[in-house]
């Protein structure tokens, strides 16, 4: 059975983030960059940022566990998803999940592991790409 879990926040985190090597002008390709990184210093399975219809904005991993996690993510951010669903949507992996308030809406953080350290800060420059 999937357990849910809040995302977890690491300071040290925000100062790893702006150190990153890829960088673009284009939100689109610099939200894909933030997931990459993200997903690759948390160890994640698969990581997505998902819009509130349930569309892939970035994804990291395997294309079955990113669509199974970007039908998860959303529900489980709410606390709305059961055990069931989320083993269905993810194959009985752990989803942690997180949202990200931007001026045009709601967006979500899904990963495929026990828990998250850094989404908080990830969520900052998800606001920070899409503000500029």
């Amino acid at each position: 059975m999937a357990r849910r879990r809040a995302a977890s926040h690491d300071p040290q985190t925000m100062s790893e983030l702006d150190r990153r090597n890829k960088r673009s002008a284009d939100p689109t390709e610099a939200l894909q960059y933030l997931v990459e990184t993200v997903a690759d210093r948390s160890g994640a399975r698969a990581l997505v940022l998902v819009d509130d219809d349930g569309h892939i904005v970035a994804g990291m991993g395997m294309p079955d566990d990113i669509v199974g996690l970007a039908r998860a993510t959303r529900e489980v951010a709410w606390r709305r998803a059961s055990a069931f669903q989320v083993d269905l949507a993810t194959g009985g992996q752990d989803v942690t999940a997180r949202t990200v308030t931007t001026r045009s809406g709601l967006l979500y953080f899904g990963a495929l592991a026990e828990s998250m350290v850094g989404l908080g800060d990830a969520t900052r420059a998800v606001q920070r790409i899409l503000a500029a």
